[in-house]
C-alpha cells in the first residue's frame, strides 16, 4: 500500500512540474521567515501586513485580540481588490485593509479601487468584521452561504462547478469545497498560482464536520489543480509546531515555533490519499503537517 501511494504521488506531481525551472509563468512572492504574534500584549498593530508583492497582500490578526491569529488575504485587479475573509472578534479590520489600500493607491498616483470581500467559509472567526464593510463605499459584500456564492460567481451546480472572476487582468477561480462548513471555498489566482484553501487543508488541526462533502472536496482540488502551477497552498491558520506531528493547544495565544504558513500541492495529495484510505469512516489522525479531526 505504501508503495502505491509513492506511486500515486509521484505520477500525481509529475502532471504537475514544467520542462523548465522558470517559475512557471507566474508572478513571484515573499513570504516572511516568522508570522509571530502575541509575544507581548496588547500589541499594536491587530494585524500584521505583509506583501507577498505589490499587489498580493496578507494580513493576520493579532493573538492579543483573538486566540484564533486568522490570516486574511487582499488581492488587487485592474478593476477591483478583492479581500477574503474579514477576522475574528476585537479588531480594527477595515483600518488595517484600507490602509493596505491607502498605500497601494498612493503608489498608483491615487487611483483607487471597489473592494469586493468575500469568505473561505462562514464561521465566526473569518465573517466578525463584516459589519465594518456591510455599508462602506464602493464595497460589496458577499454573505457567507451556499446561496450568495451561487450567485454573484454565477455557480448553477453547487458544489460540482467550478467559477472564474476577473478582476481586471487578474483571473480567480473559485472552487466550492464544502465539509468544514457548507459555504467553504478555495480560491485559485492564476497571476500568483497561489491556492487559498481557509481552514480546509492548512498546518493545523483540518476539523471535519461533513465527510463525504469533505473527502469529495478534497479530491475535487485535487483534479482542480491537476497539471496547474501551485506554488504555495495558503490556509486561514497556522495550529502546528515546526516539529513534526505536534500542534499547539487550543486557544493559544503565543506561538513561538509556528510552522510555516505555507504548504504544498504534495500536501493536499497527502491529505487525499489518506482520506480515500479511511474508506468513509473519517477518524482522526495526525500527519507531519496536519491532523485530520472530526467533529
Amino acid at each position: 500500500m505504501e508503495f502505491g501511494f509513492r506511486v500515486f504521488v509521484l505520477s500525481s506531481l509529475i502532471a504537475s512540474q514544467l520542462a523548465q525551472p522558470d517559475g512557471g509563468g507566474v508572478e513571484r512572492g515573499t513570504l516572511p521567515a516568522s508570522w509571530t504574534t502575541g509575544a507581548s500584549c496588547p500589541e499594536t498593530p491587530a494585524f500584521h501586513t505583509h506583501a507577498y508583492n505589490d499587489d498580493f497582500i496578507i494580513l493576520r490578526q493579532s493573538g492579543c485580540t483573538n486566540f484564533e491569529k486568522p490570516f486574511l488575504y487582499l488581492l488587487f485587479g485592474g478593476r477591483s481588490a478583492l479581500l477574503v475573509d474579514t477576522g475574528a472578534q476585537s479588531a480594527d479590520v477595515s483600518g488595517a485593509v484600507h490602509a493596505a489600500m491607502k498605500d497601494r493607491s498612493a503608489r498608483l498616483n491615487g487611483r483607487t479601487l471597489p473592494l469586493i470581500v468575500v469568505h473561505s467559509h462562514g464561521h465566526g472567526d473569518h465573517v466578525a468584521g463584516d459589519s465594518q464593510f456591510q455599508n462602506a463605499l464602493e464595497t460589496t459584500l458577499v454573505a457567507a452561504t451556499p446561496e450568495a456564492l451561487q450567485q454573484f460567481f454565477h455557480l448553477r451546480n453547487w458544489p460540482n462547478e467550478i467559477g472564474s472572476f476577473d478582476l481586471g487582468d487578474r483571473v480567480i477561480d473559485i472552487v466550492p469545497i464544502p465539509g468544514h462548513q457548507p459555504a467553504s471555498i478555495a480560491i485559485y489566482d492564476r497571476k500568483t498560482g497561489v491556492l487559498l484553501t481557509g481552514d480546509t487543508l492548512y498546518p493545523g488541526r483540518l476539523y471535519v464536520r461533513d465527510g463525504a462533502a469533505y473527502v469529495a472536496s478534497i479530491h475535487r482540488l485535487v483534479e482542480f489543480t491537476r497539471g496547474k502551477v501551485v506554488t504555495h497552498v495558503l490556509g486561514a491558520h497556522i495550529e502546528n509546531a515546526r516539529t513534526p506531528y505536534v500542534d499547539y493547544p487550543e486557544g493559544t495565544t503565543y506561538q513561538p515555533d509556528e510552522h510555516p504558513l505555507e504548504l504544498g500541492r504534495a500536501h493536499l495529495l497527502e491529505l487525499d490519499q489518506e482520506l480515500q484510505q479511511m474508506n468513509g469512516q473519517i477518524v482522526r489522525r495526525a500527519m507531519r503537517d496536519f491532523t485530520i479531526w472530526p467533529r
